[in-house]
Formats: structure tokens, C-alpha cells, sequence
């Protein structure tokens, strides 16, 4: 299985999952009962939702919601979720191959996420400060850009808060890997915006939001 059938089964797999428990009665419950009252107020109104209503929904759901529904349907995932641990490993595997192959290595896609996640001014003073290292940080996100088909949620928010729930005794393997995740999928997505040179703001802003969330 090559690299792209390797991201394809993962991204199925993960997405299944979290689809599964994100979609659960019980999540939409627990994720209405832990609002804000005065946010449960303008969701009853049908007021449209500023960002930092978003960033409360998602963390309520994320930290609150996602892990406790987990646990409740363990039973009911629990050989999905090792099934996709074991393909998540075999991609990274070969993600870590083409890293190594560059003379480069998985600091350096976190680093790079991290640089990235700061925009474009970050990126420009950076590569005058130090060329050589900036170098390296552009070779990470091409090949994390790889990944950018990922979408930003399900392979680190199935890693941070649901995999834990149901395997707890992994749970030290799957918290590191969702911040690998994170950073590798958040970078993606980054150097996409930077070889468009079009920079989303309510993107960055999201993944701002996701990174104090996972990492």
C-alpha cells in the first residue's frame, strides 16, 4: 500500500469514528447541557454565532462531550479505533521515511506548524534570521502538504478525546500521536495558504484555537 491509499484508509477510518461519536445524541446532550447559559440563550433565539461562540461550542465538545460519549460506546468502537491506530502508525511511518530521507525530522514539522501558525510576517523575519533553518521548515511542509486532503478535526480530536476514552490504557500513545497529528495536518493546511498566498484568517484563527487545544 503506497503513501496516498496508506492517507485514504486512515482518513476513512478516523472519519468513521468521528463521525460516529460527534454525531451521537448523547454528545449534542452533554455538549447543551455544558454551554454558557447566556450562550444557550442566542442558540434558542437563532442569533448567528460569533467566533468566540464557536471556540466555546468546540471546547466544550472537545474536552467534555466527545471523551464522555466515548466512553459510553466503548464497547461499540473499540476495534475500530485499534484498527485505525495501527493504519495511523503505518502512515506515519512512512511520513517519518520521507523526513529522514530529506535530512530532516518530526521537530521540524512541529517547529514549522508552530512558525506557520504565526503568518506570513513570522515566516518572512524568520527566513531572514535564519535561512538555512527556514529551509528545512519549507522541505517539512511540502511534505506534510501531502496531507492537506486531511481535514483539521478528525485524526487529532479522535486522538485527543475520543481514543483515550475508549482504550484508556493506550491513552499516553494516542495524546502523543494527536499532537504529531495536529502539527502535521495544521502544516498542511498552512503551506497550502502560503503557496496560494492567500492567507485565511478564520482558518488560522481555528487552528490557533485547535493547537491550545491538542498540543
Amino acid at each position: 500500500m503506497n503513501v496516498r491509499e496508506l492517507m485514504e484508509r486512515v482518513a476513512g477510518l478516523f472519519d468513521e469514528i468521528y463521525s460516529l461519536i460527534s454525531s451521537h445524541a448523547e454528545t449534542s446532550e452533554i455538549t447543551w447541557l455544558r454551554l454558557s447559559e447566556a450562550m444557550r440563550g442566542r442558540m434558542r433565539g437563532g442569533e448567528s454565532m460569533p467566533e468566540r461562540d464557536v471556540e466555546e461550542f468546540l471546547k466544550v465538545r472537545i474536552t467534555q462531550a466527545l471523551p464522555r460519549t466515548a466512553m459510553s460506546h466503548a464497547k461499540e468502537i473499540v476495534d475500530l479505533v485499534d484498527e485505525a491506530f495501527e493504519a495511523w502508525k503505518e502512515f506515519v511511518k512512512e511520513v517519518g521515511k520521507m523526513l529522514e530521507e530529506a535530512g530532516i525530522g518530526w521537530n521540524d514539522v512541529i517547529e514549522a506548524s508552530e512558525l506557520f501558525l504565526r503568518g506570513p510576517e513570522a515566516l518572512r523575519s524568520f527566513a531572514e534570521m535564519d535561512r538555512s533553518k527556514f529551509s528545512d521548515y519549507l522541505v517539512a511542509a511540502s511534505i506534510a502538504r501531502a496531507t492537506s486532503n486531511f481535514n483539521i478535526y478528525s485524526v487529532p480530536i479522535c486522538l485527543k478525546a475520543i481514543f483515550p476514552y475508549a482504550r484508556p490504557e493506550r491513552a499516553k500513545d494516542y495524546l502523543s500521536e494527536a499532537r504529531r497529528a495536529f502539527s502535521l495536518i495544521s502544516l498542511a493546511h498552512l503551506k497550502k495558504m502560503h503557496d496560494e498566498g492567500k492567507w485565511d484568517e478564520h482558518l488560522v484563527r481555528r487552528l490557533s484555537f485547535l493547537s491550545g487545544l491538542i498540543k
